[in-house]
C-alpha cells in the first residue's frame, strides 16, 4: 500500500486538534517512534500510522486514554506485560494505553517499537484471518426490519460485519444475544460500527 502523500501534514493537523491529556501523550509517542527507528516513515490510516516495510504502530486519542496500536501485536514478546489483546477483525493487534504523560515508559515504547519493525524487516506475515463466521438468522431478521440499519450494515467492509457478528455469537445467554441484536439494530441505524465509542477523535 501506498504511503500517504500528506501523512506529515495530517498527523500535524490532528495533533493541533487535540486537547487536554491527549496532545502531549500523543506528540511523545511520535517522538519515541521516530527515535526508535529514524528509517520509520509517518503515514495516515484511520489517523496516525507510522510505517515500514508495512504497517507498524499507530496511536488515537480517546475520551479517557490514548491507544498505541501495535499491528503484529500478538507476535511481540511483551516482556513487560504492557499489551492488552483487541478483539473482533483486530484480534492480532495489541496495544498500550496511556492517560497521562508519567504512563510512559519510554524505554519499553522504544524497545516496543524496534522489535515490531523488526519483524516487518524480516518479512515475517501474520496468520491467516480466521474464516467469515455466517451471519445468525436472527441478526440478519433484525437488520433487515430496518431500512436504514440494512443499508449502512450493506455499506460496512467485511472486518466491521464481523465485528458485530462476533460480538452477537458469543453472548452466552438469550437475553444478551438478544439485547446485543437490537442494539446492533440501533447503531447501524444511526451509523455506528461496533466499537464507535473507541475511535480516534477527528
Amino acid at each position: 500500500m501506498a504511503i500517504h502523500p500528506k501523512a506529515k501534514q495530517e498527523i500535524d493537523k490532528y495533533l493541533a486538534s487535540l486537547d487536554g491529556f491527549a496532545k502531549p501523550i500523543c506528540r511523545k509517542l511520535r517522538e519515541l517512534i521516530h527515535r526508535a527507528d529514524p528509517a520509520i516513515v509517518e503515514d495516515w490510516k484511520w489517523g496516525p500510522n507510522f510505517n515500514k516495510n508495512g504497517m507498524v504502530c499507530g496511536f488515537g486519542a480517546f475520551k479517557a486514554h490514548v491507544s498505541l496500536a501495535f499491528f503484529k501485536g500478538s507476535l511481540l514478546k511483551d516482556s513487560k506485560k504492557l499489551l492488552e489483546d483487541c478483539s473482533g477483525s483486530n484480534a492480532h493487534n495489541r496495544t498500550m494505553k496511556f492517560s497521562s504523560l508519567d504512563d510512559i515508559d519510554e524505554k519499553a515504547v522504544i524497545a516496543y517499537v524496534k522489535e515490531a519493525a523488526a519483524l516487518n524487516d524480516k518479512g515475517i506475515k501474520m496468520p491467516a484471518r480466521r474464516t467469515e463466521i455466517p451471519m445468525p438468522g436472527d441478526l440478519k431478521k433484525a437488520i433487515a426490519a430496518s431500512a436504514k440499519s440494512s443499508a449502512f450494515w450493506e455499506g460496512l467492509p467485511p472486518g466491521a460485519r464481523r465485528d458485530y457478528i462476533d460480538w452477537v455469537v458469543q453472548a452466552k445467554r438469550e437475553e444478551t444475544r438478544a439485547e446485543r441484536i437490537a442494539t446492533t439494530v440501533k447503531w447501524c441505524g444511526e451509523g455506528k460500527r461496533r466499537n464507535w465509542k473507541y475511535e480516534p477523535k477527528k
